[in-house]
């Protein structure tokens, strides 16, 4: 009986988490597509993580003598790890392409760089 109820319970729970995960995603789309071009923080509150993630695991893999074309590619395929914010996460990688490809030839961290090109706001 109470193997039943925790099955049930994780059944609900998935259930649950997969319509607010496509909730999210299908939210986040819309908000993008009403911007009026500007990718701003207050509007899309995953998009400051989303940098800030992509960025760190892209400096990881980026070494001093790391072409543009090279960058380019792993800011093209990064996206595609990142789970249910995949979809703004290439959006963003596109509209900032060439401003991302010279942040990540700097030594500035993933923060700094979501910061620089003001997707995340400063902390005073």
């Amino acid at each position: 009986m109470l193997q039943r109820i925790v099955l049930i319970t994780l059944l609900i729970s998935s259930a649950c988490a997969l319509h607010w995960e496509m909730h999210i995603k299908e939210s986040i789309g819309n908000q993008l597509e009403e911007s009026s071009g500007e990718i701003q923080t207050e509007q899309l509150p995953g998009l400051c993580w989303a940098c800030k993630w992509a960025m760190g695991k892209l400096k990881k893999r980026i070494s001093n003598g790391t072409t543009a074309d090279e960058v380019k590619k792993k800011l093209e395929n990064i996206c595609d790890r990142i789970g249910f914010l995949k979809s703004l996460c290439r959006k963003f990688v596109n509209k900032y392409m060439g401003t991302l490809i010279e942040e990540l030839s700097t030594t500035d961290d993933a923060k700094t760089i979501c910061i620089n090109i003001r997707v995340c706001k400063k902390k005073e």
